[in-house]
């Protein structure tokens, strides 16, 4: 009869009972530390990636498509910082205050973030692969086609949301119920967490062959043309810098996702011990992106500065980035000014730039 039946007048802990996972029903000192610290971690995760979208905004050799889908990112982040600061409030105790409606909105909000950072991640590998391969320093995409982009990250992360609550869920099936997560089905759950770990080994398998192909070039490059090895190590900083954020990403979201599929196929395994663990940590990442910018790009870094203490945006044309390498820097006038690049190394073929 469970499977004929649905349950969206039950309270939160009827299901929470049912799946057999524990429902905090006092603030002790833990949960307080736990939400203080989440919180506290949320703000600097919406203030972090805050600034990086304003520093893109603001310096013009931010202004190609790899760094407005990198902005993009920072959006996602942005986002995943507002869902998890509704969680803190709406956890541990205040969870069984919580409605159906309320409790699939928490979660959906979580899913939504995680799919844009996914989504973003996978469309800048692709622009990367299509740049080098195409053996140029940026993609020719227009400013429309990057905001066409964009629009579909967004919408497929919104639908992606949003399935849970619009019916692939457990409300009128009991027997289906995950543990973890006890309004939604298992099949979803392995949907979701299949999709992402495809994803990641996609996104791997680009990268991979990127540098495998800039890898055989430079080995066939002549070693005698200074303007051909800046481009190249221009070409690789930003590649790797790309790529530390996909594997942060990685690193970070990974654990959760294999234990969804445990909660699933594992009968066994104590998966609620250490749900809260990889949560903490998959909210952390979100935090990185901003730091892995900092430490690898030192134009980006500078413009932080600026924005944080309120410098005077000069001509970004003529300003200098105190102690940045000019033929190294991963964001330099070899990457980001395409003009600089023709005024000043005309003699470099296009064609060579990795």
């Amino acid at each position: 009869m469970d499977e004929e039946q649905c349950y969206y007048n039950e309270t939160i802990a009827f299901f929470y009972n049912r799946s057999g996972k524990p429902l905090a029903s006092d603030w002790d000192t833990v949960s307080r530390l736990v939400m203080g610290l989440g919180i506290t971690v949320c703000i600097f995760i919406m203030l972090a990636n805050l600034l990086v979208m304003v520093a893109i905004y603001v310096n013009r050799r931010f202004h190609f498509p790899i760094y407005y889908l990198m902005a993009n990112l920072a959006a996602a982040d942005f986002f995943a910082g507002l869902a998890y600061f509704y969680l803190m409030f709406n956890t541990g105790p205040n969870t069984k205050h919580l409605t159906v409606s309320t409790w699939l909105l928490r979660q959906g909000l979580i899913d939504t973030s995680l799919t844009a950072s996914v989504a973003n991640l996978l469309a800048i590998a692709i622009e990367r692969h299509i740049t080098v391969f195409r053996m140029q320093l940026h993609t020719r995409m227009s400013n429309r086609r990057v905001v066409v982009v964009i629009v579909i990250i967004w919408t497929m992360s919104i639908v992606m949301g949003a399935i849970p609550s619009i019916g692939w869920n457990c409300i009128c099936s009991l027997k289906s119920c995950s543990n973890m997560a006890p309004l939604y089905t298992n099949s979803y759950l392995v949907f979701w967490a299949l999709f992402n770990l495809g994803t990641f080994v996609v996104m791997v398998t680009l990268y991979a062959h990127i540098f495998m192909y800039v890898r055989q070039r430079t080995m066939r490059m002549s070693r005698h043309s200074s303007g051909q090895r800046r481009n190249r190590d221009t070409m690789m900083s930003l590649l790797k810098t790309v790529a530390i954020v996909l594997g942060a990403f990685i690193i970070c979201w990974t654990p959760g996702l294999v234990i969804l599929l445990l909660d699933v196929f594992c009968v066994n395994c104590s998966v609620l011990t250490y749900e809260k663990f990889f949560l903490l940590l998959a909210e952390f990442n979100s935090a990185m992106n901003p730091i892995i910018y900092s430490y690898r790009d030192k134009e980006m870094s500078a413009t932080f500065k600026q924005i944080l203490c309120c410098q005077r945006q000069e001509n970004i044309n003529g300003m200098a980035v105190e102690g940045s390498d000019r033929s190294a820097s991963s964001i330099n006038h070899t990457v980001l000014g395409a003009g600089a690049v023709h005024e000043r190394h005309h003699h470099i073929n296009e064609h060579s730039v990795v």
